[in-house]
């Protein structure tokens, strides 16, 4: 008989509880920062040793989880298209920068992520400070593949009264050969960024990046991680906003280096890659 995968609901906090959200998911609602705490740890508590909990912060909560290279498409030719030009571009960067190519080839990809290319990762943390503030901040990007981004607080008269975390579930199965920065499972792989690449890479170590998929398939990979999420936290937006307060840690400047700091940045801006379709490395206001 298959285990029933451990959940939120025997967690009992005065105060909060389920509700369906706007988006008609059910989501435990939470009223402080010590009930926030007490929700992500139960279920790091009581998750099997081979499973990790992480974090992701949302301003909203979507019908699916796709990753941004699965975005728009439903067939696997188109899959195998874009994972063409994916490897493409990666192949580029690795022709044009020696630093970029040194990185372990596993690491590579979500790199990339993190800078702006479209790839079949998604970002998370186990840091729920990092996680609040994409929470409570809204992303706005212009220009060709939106490649200058901005990002302002959240304002819950316009967007929203609420804000999330979701709680993502991954696995390690301790069977495959052990490599620096990643872990596998039967469900997943994981890629911690701080490890896997030199801090030369700014970016993910400023913002405690991470970042995981789900395995492949025989048929292809799978484009939608819905069912690595093991929980999702709602609070109110305002709440949030005051629980992560305000600080030099707290900005844009800190959590997205400028080029003149974040040396890897610089390298990667520099670079022209050929397949322009699966994203650019992002300009962000700072």
């Amino acid at each position: 008989m298959e285990r029933e995968l451990a959940d939120l609901s025997k967690l009992t906090i005065a105060g909060c509880g389920f509700e369906t959200d706007v988006s008609g998911q059910k989501v435990f609602h939470v009223n402080s920062p010590h009930a926030l705490m007490q929700a992500i740890g139960y279920l790091k508590h009581i998750s099997e040793p081979w499973e990790r909990i992480f974090v992701r912060g949302q301003r909203k909560l979507y019908g699916s989880m796709r990753p941004t290279l699965y975005r728009g498409i439903s067939s696997n030719t188109a899959q195998d298209k874009r994972h063409r030009k994916l490897s493409k571009v990666i192949e580029d960067f690795s022709a044009s920068s020696k630093l970029f190519k040194s990185i372990p080839d596993y690491a590579q990809e979500p790199l990339l992520q993190h800078y702006g290319i479209q790839t079949t990762w998604l970002d998370m943390v186990d840091n729920v400070w990092v996680a609040l503030w994409f929470a409570v901040h809204r992303a706005q990007s212009t220009g060709l593949e939106n490649q200058y981004m901005h990002f302002d607080a959240r304002n819950s008269s316009d967007d929203g009264e609420f804000a999330y975390i979701l709680l993502i579930r991954t696995d390690d199965s301790r069977k495959e050969r052990v490599k620096k920065g990643i872990a596998k499972g039967k469900l997943t792989e994981t890629v911690d960024l701080r490890i896997a690449a030199p801090s030369v890479f700014l970016r993910p170590h400023a913002q405690h990046g991470l970042l995981f998929r789900a395995r492949g398939t025989e048929g292809g990979r799978l484009v939608d991680y819905s069912d690595l999420v093991a929980g999702v936290l709602r609070f109110s937006l305002e709440h949030g906003k005051a629980w992560l307060g305000s600080g030099a840690m707290h900005t844009v400047r800190s959590l997205f280096p400028p080029p003149f700091f974040d040396d890897g940045y610089k390298i990667l801006l520099g670079v022209e890659h050929s397949e322009k379709t699966v994203g650019l490395i992002t300009h962000v206001g700072a």
